[in-house]
């Protein structure tokens, strides 16, 4: 972590530890009705976090079936979720309108009109957002869940011990958020459905035929594979007999042109909203990936998936239920490994 990262987080602790002990909320026992108005607090663009979401969401409408559910978030939240059958409703935050009803200065007055029983702050629990922990704390809802995470604890009414021992998958460190809530029943799988894709993307697919996809790159530039890594799955893919289509983002442009040049057979998918990207996916034989959004999309749309990890740690990130594998760097012989896989397929 950067000198630069780590004096930030020291100053938003000090922050929280001063308002915490300020403005603290009284501890209540949540008891919540089977026709409760639940609010979700997610309020992060980055599709993986917003698709590891989805298992809290559904063990929820499995607990309350009556209930109104509703997600507090960014508009790429509405993109990913707002078919998601646990959510009744969507509410975009808009952090730069100031004035705005659903803006930072208004934002409290809009959730307290809608008379929520029940928040849940539902940021990273073992890095938790103020943002977040503020629009949660002053939400107006009789019960605020967070995680218990030093000073944080203080700011609902019902703090959530998160138990993590390094190797915790960050599907069950979300779901521990729900630790104060009564019933024991949890949902662990992940689920999303983007809608249709467009029509370029649906010839696309047509005229490819049977396929499994290559998705290059990733947010972060360290979880990347080395090109050539790239070329040899591609070709791998291409001695298996399965046409490979390269997935790929506008930082990954110049990148797929390299690997589709160089690869046996590789074919460029078409630039690719969210909805043509699961479209592609879905429609795979499989899908071999570094950790990054596409994997996390992947799995949820139930595309068998091989995930190569770079950087991140596949314990905390990654799916090893059947058909899907995780990969590490640090393995050897990984590559043999994914053309083992991709052979299986």
């Amino acid at each position: 972590m950067s000198p630069l990262k780590r004096l930030e987080r020291f100053g938003r602790r000090l922050l929280v530890a001063c308002l915490a002990r300020l403005l603290g909320a009284r501890r209540r026992e949540v008891s919540v009705r089977a026709a409760a108005r639940i609010l979700v607090v997610r309020l992060d663009e980055r599709v993986g976090n917003l698709v590891l979401l989805t298992p809290l969401l559904a063990t929820l409408r499995a607990r309350f079936p009556k209930a109104v559910i509703d997600v507090l978030g960014y508009a790429k939240t509405r993109v990913l979720l707002e078919r998601h059958p646990a959510i009744n409703e969507i509410l975009a935050f808009d952090k730069r309108a100031l004035t705005s009803e659903r803006g930072p200065l208004r934002i409290f007055a809009f959730l307290r009109r809608r008379r929520y029983d029940l928040a849940i702050d539902a940021a990273n629990p073992t890095d938790p957002s103020f943002t977040q922990a503020l629009v949660t704390r002053f939400s107006g809802a009789e019960h605020t869940i967070g995680s218990a995470f030093g000073d944080f604890a203080r700011l609902y009414s019902a703090p959530a011990t998160i138990v993590d021992d390094g190797k915790t998958h960050e599907i069950d460190l979300r779901l521990q958020l729900l630790g104060p809530i009564p019933g024991d029943g949890l949902v662990r799988v992940t689920g999303i459905d983007l809608g249709p894709p467009s029509d370029e993307v649906r010839r696309f697919i047509s005229e490819v035929g049977s396929y499994a996809v290559l998705n290059l790159g990733a947010r972060i530039r360290e979880k990347w594979l080395p090109q050539e890594d790239y070329v040899l799955l591609a070709n791998a893919m291409a001695d298996g007999g399965m046409k490979c289509v390269l997935t790929w983002g506008p930082q990954e442009l110049e990148l797929a042109k390299a690997v589709a040049s160089a690869a046996q057979g590789a074919r460029m998918a078409p630039p690719t909203s969210l909805a043509d990207l699961a479209a592609i996916l879905k429609s795979a034989r499989c899908v071999v990936t570094c950790d990054t959004g596409p994997m996390h999309v992947a799995v949820a749309l139930g595309a068998p998936t091989c995930a190569v990890f770079v950087s991140t740690d596949p314990a905390r990130y990654g799916y090893k239920m059947p058909p899907h594998r995780v990969v590490s760097l640090t393995q050897a012989g990984w590559r043999t490994h994914v053309v083992g896989w991709l052979r299986s397929m």
